[in-house]
């Protein structure tokens, strides 16, 4: 498995390839029949298997978005919208079975550390199905975190105007954040989604798999960018094994 993360066009590119021991039509079948994608996909999906065929996503039967298919090519290659998301899925041969390479185009950066965690073990899941074999359930907390750090999205940006920003994805939900930033900034939570405090303001929101950190200061002193990046840290740390 390989993953990496790019920017095209002030867009977002995660590339992620994983050889798999199935020949090429195995696979196809996986990515296109709504019985098969029901074993691995995050979604269930009816498609109309045709350039500009239109697709649906739901989740536990509530809307999950719409779609159209952008390239149809059987069975090497299939790309399509998912909202304002582009995905590409190419099948290619190899001596062993073949190579299957997601590319994914998309707005949310902070998320992506969800999105390719998120993936992963989608991609177990279709690998274990093709097999025959029981899914494994990794830690999706720990692999979340994990990439995180490789694409370096625990970094906050500083401004020229001396203000700075973070924006960081978490494992947990807002019930289970708001206690823990209060404690270590002692002051008592908030009654909504948002916090000021010591010149920043916080805010909470549902993001994929938690929720998602947004801190501004636009006059920060001294030290404070990394004081609020060990404070960001220390809260993602803890909410790795929360309940």
């Amino acid at each position: 498995m390989s993953e990496s993360l790019t920017s095209v066009d002030g867009r977002t590119v995660l590339r992620m390839e994983r050889r798999l021991a199935h020949p090429p039509e195995k696979v196809w079948r996986a990515l296109t029949e709504p019985g098969e994608l029901a074993h691995w996909f995050p979604a269930a999906v009816e498609l109309d298997l045709r350039l500009d065929g239109k697709i649906s996503f739901s989740f536990d039967g509530e809307d999950g978005g719409a779609g159209v298919v952008r390239a149809y090519d059987p069975p090497r290659l299939l790309e399509f919208t998912w909202g304002e998301e582009i995905q590409r899925w190419e099948v290619e041969p190899t001596t062993d079975g073949c190579l299957l390479t997601l590319t994914a185009t998309y707005d949310d950066r902070p998320g992506s550390a969800s999105f390719t965690s998120g993936w992963i073990l989608c991609l177990d899941a279709m690998d274990s199905a093709l097999g025959g074999r029981a899914v494994a359930r990794d830690n999706y907390k720990v692999l979340h975190e994990q990439f995180v750090k490789i694409y370096g999205l625990d970094a906050g940006e500083q401004q020229a105007d001396g203000s700075i920003r973070f924006e960081r994805q978490l494992t947990a939900p807002k019930e289970k954040i708001w206690p823990r930033l209060a404690e270590k900034l002692q002051v008592s939570p908030p009654d909504g989604n948002e916090l000021r405090v010591n010149g920043a303001t916080l805010t909470l929101r549902d993001g994929n798999g938690g929720a998602r950190l947004v801190l501004t200061q636009t006059d920060p002193a001294a030290g404070d960018y990394e004081r609020w990046r060990e404070l960001i840290e220390s809260v993602a740390a803890e909410a790795v094994t929360a309940d």
